[in-house]
């Protein structure tokens, strides 16, 4: 016990003169971890010849005299007290006082009562009170963590005789000794009380029972079988009372209970072992991915030649002669969806021109000619969308990632099959970067209450053109197709009972154009069917890097019958966080149910319910 009072610098014991106090006051001396200064109070302290004794060889005991049943006499000690510590304050408080009146029910009176509830349960919290501005001072001062006897404590001397919720023994019933049990259960509810009120002052309260020693008090038979129990009753915020006895009854039937829920346990632990193992083994995808039902698993390449692998992967599953861009039309963005290819006519005229002073290339969109028209009116609206595409590398042979440079719109024509434009547009850019780009015009119809309309698409790449004068050209609209602008690593995870499904975003691969000011990406998620938005959610911004890590999870709550049947679209958004409006789509990725490559992530997440899927998909616009 005394090791607790190592870091603790003042400390009041009452009631010092003999007994369990004054073994307190000599334990503290004699065992090493004496405080600055032990305040022992006494009754009489002339008569307390031990004590006495004791302050004589240790200078840090002072012996103050204090009679707990006196108001004054409280006082007179607190002021006292107050000139001892000064600024220290008082770090322990214990009240140890105490006396026991024995009557049973043919003996006691109400003066009875009243002494030793005076003594034992009024004392102590007058004793508290008067101290309680010396307590804080300490506690304000105290360090380290929480509260304890190194900040301020109140230490009030109990006994289990006094308890009403523990049981201390068959015999424990012979001591009918009404004044004293009384007014120690009465001691242990002024000790919940101090401890609620002065936990916001960082001053810890507590009840503790030293069990039953030799003492004047308690008498020179102590039972055999607890001379060496001491047992703590600490009532901290929740009042409780630590040391619990139990029948061999009960503990039998907690030890049953143990084994058999270690059982269960064992149990659930062998069927999922079972489980996973009769599960579909770990298959090498065509695509470079570790797929495996039972878990989350993807490999991740980071290097550019396991990425080029991936795309001439990825290429072989199209027919001859398809690249990447062709795989792109395959897979029908929600725009391209009523498209149909009996309808792409006309031509468009455009000029390009590369001011090699300036470094500048300078797009003018001229006119259109013999547009396809709408069915319902026999006009169209149209307008031309004009795309700068910049290549990750030259390369002739194989298509790689490209990243939109810049975009215009050009003015809006209304009802016209033979729109002249006359739109300019230009973009800065280095002369050795103009092989590397193409330019992408689409010519869509303006549509008010719906989506545009798309008439075709032109392509103009500049590695084979010479632009060093302006250069006219008029090309026939072809069906647009889709250019790849990068990849994401997808998760899948659908929970039947719950009817939730999970989109994880893990990482984003983008090209990052040099000459681009700091970016930041966002990924916005949207559950679709039946061409109607049902649900949406997006991710956090975060910086734009070549790979962007989310490690998001998006959860969407929608019936079975939804979930079956939904198409879920991925689109990838850039914005520079210093202007507002900015706001940039990158490309869209679609999976739902269906035959294609790009949607057998689908059908991996239906054979693997309730685990996550993780594949990689290209990213188009």
């Amino acid at each position: 016990m005394t090791h607790a009072f190592k870091n603790c610098s003042n400390l009041m014991v009452t009631g010092a003169s003999r007994g369990l106090g004054l073994q307190i006051v000599e334990s503290l001396v004699i065992g090493g971890f004496s405080p600055g200064k032990i305040i022992a109070t006494a009754r009489n302290p002339d008569g307390a010849k031990e004590l006495q004794m004791l302050a004589e060889k240790h200078q840090n005991i002072h012996i103050i005299k204090l009679d707990v049943t006196c108001q004054e006499s409280i006082e007179r000690a607190a002021s006292e007290v107050e000139q001892l510590v000064q600024e220290e304050g008082l770090n322990c408080l214990i009240n140890n006082a105490g006396i026991n009146v024995v009557a049973n029910l043919e003996t006691v009176t109400a003066d009875k009562m009243l002494e030793n509830f005076h003594t034992n349960s009024v004392a102590p919290l007058m004793i508290t009170k008067a101290m309680l501005p010396l307590l804080k001072q300490a506690a304000a001062k105290g360090t380290g963590m929480g509260m304890g006897i190194h900040r301020a404590a109140v230490i009030n001397m109990t006994s289990l005789l006094g308890s009403i919720e523990l049981y201390w023994g068959d015999r424990s019933n012979t001591f009918k000794w009404y004044p004293y049990r009384t007014s120690k259960s009465a001691l242990n509810m002024v000790t919940r009380c101090l401890a609620v009120d002065l936990e916001a002052e960082g001053i810890l309260c507590m009840a503790l029972h030293p069990g039953w020693v030799r003492t004047d008090m308690g008498g020179p038979e102590v039972f055999t079988w607890q001379k060496d129990m001491i047992f703590f009753a600490v009532l901290g915020l929740s009042f409780r009372e630590i040391q619990l006895s139990f029948s061999e009854e009960l503990e039998y039937s907690i030890l049953g209970i143990s084994v058999i829920l270690f059982l269960i346990a064992l149990c659930l632990l062998i069927w999922q072992i079972y489980r996973r193992c009769t599960q579909c083994p770990v298959s090498r995808r065509p695509d470079g991915l570790s797929a495996r039902s039972g878990g989350f698993q993807y490999a991740t390449q980071t290097n550019d030649a396991k990425m080029e692998v991936h795309y001439e992967e990825l290429s072989h599953r199209l027919s001859p002669g398809t690249s990447c861009t062709n795989l792109g039309s395959s897979l029908d963005l929600a725009s391209m969806a009523d498209l149909e290819e009996e309808n792409i006519q006309g031509s468009l005229r455009f000029s390009l021109f590369y001011d090699q002073l300036q470094s500048k290339l300078v797009v003018t969109v001229l006119d259109a000619q013999d547009l396809a028209v709408r069915d319902f009116s026999h006009s169209v609206d149209p307008f031309v969308w004009v795309r700068l595409l910049w290549a990750e590398r030259e390369d002739e042979e194989h298509s790689s990632m490209q990243c939109v440079l810049d975009e215009w719109q050009t003015r809006l024509v209304k009802k016209s099959c033979s729109p002249v434009f006359g739109d300019q547009f230009s973009c800065t850019l280095a002369e050795e970067e103009v092989p590397r780009v193409t330019v992408r015009f689409e010519v869509r119809d303006f549509d008010k209450y719906s989506r545009h309309g798309i008439l075709g698409e032109a392509r103009a790449p500049l590695n084979s053109l010479k632009l060093s004068y302006p250069l006219e050209l008029r090309e026939d609209l072809q069906v647009p197709k889709k250019d790849m602008v990068g990849e994401a690593l997808l998760s899948l995870k659908y929970m039947p009972i719950s009817q939730r499904l999970e989109v994880g975003v893990l990482k984003i691969r983008t090209v990052c154009h040099p000459n681009k000011t700091e970016r930041a990406l966002y990924a916005k998620t949207s559950v679709i069917c039946n061409h109607c938005k049902l649900r949406h959610q997006r991710t956090k911004q975060k910086k734009h890097w070549e790979v962007t890590v989310f490690n998001e999870v998006l959860t969407f709550v929608l019936p079975d019958q939804q979930i079956r049947e939904c198409t879920i679209i991925v689109s990838v958004y850039e914005i520079q966080p210093s202007k507002k409006s900015s706001k940039c789509l990158i490309g869209h990725i679609h999976i739902k149910k269906g035959k294609t490559f790009e949607n057998e992530h689908w059908k991996l997440m239906m054979q693997s319910l309730r685990q996550p899927i993780a594949k990689w998909h290209l990213i188009f616009i």
